[in-house]
């Protein structure tokens, strides 16, 4: 699953996604949108932006999901390496974090698959 409020950010990383073999279950750009696709889709990993369209943020979509899910690993993907935005996602204690631009290498990584 891919939450990205960047129509080609998230084309990317779909491409990127199915290109190392992950199947994308879906995607959303808005806070709404993901909390309820994530929930009806039942995704193993999350690709959530820090910043989303609307007044939620990406921990906000992963704060409530959590009590549905709490096993879900959330890969948070952000272009701010600012310490109080990555101070807000690592208080959510997320499976991994990855500064944008995100190449294959970090994904294949973050979600366990062998780097060529």
């Amino acid at each position: 699953m891919i939450v990205e409020d960047d129509f080609l950010i998230m084309e990317y990383l779909r491409e990127l996604s199915e290109d190392i073999g992950l199947n994308v279950l879906g995607t959303a750009d808005v806070a709404e949108q993901a909390v309820t696709t994530i929930l009806e889709n039942r995704p193993d990993f999350v690709f959530m932006d820090l910043r989303l369209g609307g007044d939620r943020d990406g921990v906000d979509v992963a704060q409530a999901i959590q009590p549905d899910m709490p096993d879900l690993k959330i890969i948070y993907i952000t272009g701010s390496s600012e310490p109080t935005s990555l101070a807000r996602i690592r208080a959510d204690h997320p499976y991994e974090v990855l500064i944008k631009p995100v190449v294959e290498r970090d994904l294949r990584r973050a979600v366990g698959i062998p780097v060529n």
